[in-house]
């Protein structure tokens, strides 16, 4: 969903789509340990954070932001 409103540059409705999304993250950083002894799973969850990372840059840069 994101995708196709990034495509057509409909950056509300992408932002609407990865809104969605902050339920789920917050009950991954509540119930998983990101930086777990176990490597595999430390990098597996580092990767599945920087890809939510990746997809909301394609919608806005907040490091742009001031303040």
């Amino acid at each position: 969903m994101a995708s196709a409103a990034i495509g057509r540059e409909d950056f509300e409705a992408a932002m609407q789509a990865l809104s969605t999304l902050r339920a789920p993250i917050d009950a991954f950083f509540d119930k998983v340990t990101v930086n777990d002894p176990d490597p595999y799973k430390r990098e597996s969850r580092l990767e599945l954070l920087a890809r939510v990372r990746d997809a909301v840059h394609r919608v806005a840069d907040f490091s742009r932001i001031e303040g």
